[in-house]
């Protein structure tokens, strides 16, 4: 029933016969739930934000207003110091494109209070990582953890999180997967491909509406092992949504193609016809579907997008490799290469200084 309220493929007629069913124990039901998956903000703005429905409890109303009402000073706020830092980023001539929440919430959301989001991405070119870093550092964000922008550092996508002195993260990503994930993001097709947009009221960058759908479908499926439940789904819903007339379905089946991510796209839409009226063209789902799906995958993905559990662990590619191996030896060499990585890497992950003695503690943490 949360997914019918909050769907905008929903008809105003259908949307209103369903308030005007629930009572009060479904109020609260369906606010817990919300909350769970992190959509309240959504879910009052929907249901309440101008006129309260009969039946909603007044005092469930005003939590539910003033909980709305924290998250729009809160996005403000962040918005605030996006502007600082891609004003930063466009006087240094750094093309930045912003993700995921910071660009959905003023270009495809309906306010800026509708989506909570708790950190800034941006994605920038490789080759202007050190002097992003350097206009995040002139913006009051400092480095988290060791990081040399030198290093290959195939197994990470962004820079380790600069936080602000009131807590905010950034995250500078330089691709959108980390690159020795089983997927071939075209990185230079995506910024070919990207829209000029304007963010925090500074002109950057957008993804292509065909990029973006791709890249919220794996920060989902895969990224995310479905763990962002409701919230995830709805981001996939509100850009097919956004972007119905606009969208090119034969460059977006060529960019999976390319990307390698047909299964995992097949899936999430499959997720998403399953909790939103969202149309997708059958010819598209035929062509994304992999050659024997088992039904048993879209059970288990349902299960966990109403579980929306974020501290269910994934399937990494290098588990999934332990799994498929029988041999104990060839077991332990997996597991002794996943141990001893690089020093950088260990360095990174636990801030240490990479030519000190105290890296020993590192790969014993590790």
């Amino acid at each position: 029933m949360l997914s019918v309220i909050l769907d905008p493929y929903t008809s105003s007629t259908l949307l209103q016969d369903t308030l005007g069913k629930l009572s009060p124990n479904d109020w609260s039901d369906l606010e817990e739930l919300a909350a769970q998956h992190k959509i309240t903000s959504r879910f009052y703005q929907t249901t309440g934000g101008s006129v309260k429905p009969e039946g909603f409890p007044s005092e469930l109303h005003a939590q539910l207003k003033k909980t709305y009402l924290q998250n729009a000073v809160r996005n403000t706020l962040i918005l605030h110091h996006a502007a600082h830092l891609l004003g930063s980023l466009r006087e240094n001539n750094i093309e930045t494109i912003g993700l995921k929440g910071i660009y959905l919430i003023e270009n495809v959301n309906h306010s800026i209070a509708e989506r909570s989001f708790g950190d800034i991405d941006l994605l920038v070119k490789r080759t202007d990582i050190s002097r992003a870093i350097a206009c995040a550092q002139a913006c009051g964000f400092e480095p988290s953890s060791y990081f040399e922008p030198a290093d290959q550092d195939t197994d990470i996508k962004h820079v380790p999180p600069m936080f602000n002195p009131d807590g905010l993260p950034v995250e500078l990503h330089w691709t959108l997967l980390e690159e020795d994930e089983p997927f071939s993001i075209d990185i230079e097709g995506l910024w070919q491909r990207a829209q000029p947009v304007t963010i925090a009221g500074v002109e950057c960058l957008a993804l292509s509406p065909e990029d973006l759908l791709a890249h919220l479908c794996l920060h989902l499926t895969y990224q995310h092992n479905l763990s962002l439940g409701l919230k995830g789904i709805l981001d996939v819903v509100d850009v097919l949504w956004h972007f119905k007339d606009q969208l090119d379905w034969d460059r977006f089946l060529a960019l999976t193609r390319t990307w390698q991510c047909q299964r995992v796209v097949w899936l999430t839409f499959n997720l998403v016809q399953t909790f939103s009226a969202a149309i997708i063209p059958d010819a598209v789902l035929a062509a994304l579907q992999p050659a024997e799906p088992e039904p048993w995958v879209m059970e288990q993905a349902i299960a966990q997008i109403i579980a929306a559990d974020p501290n269910r662990g994934g399937l990494t590619p290098d588990l999934a490799a332990f799994s498929k191996t029988s041999g104990i030896a060839s077991k332990l060499k997996i597991g002794l290469e996943r141990v001893f990585v690089p020093r950088k890497i260990i360095a990174r992950l636990y801030n240490l200084r990479p030519n000190s003695p105290e890296i020993l503690k590192g790969y014993l943490l590790r």
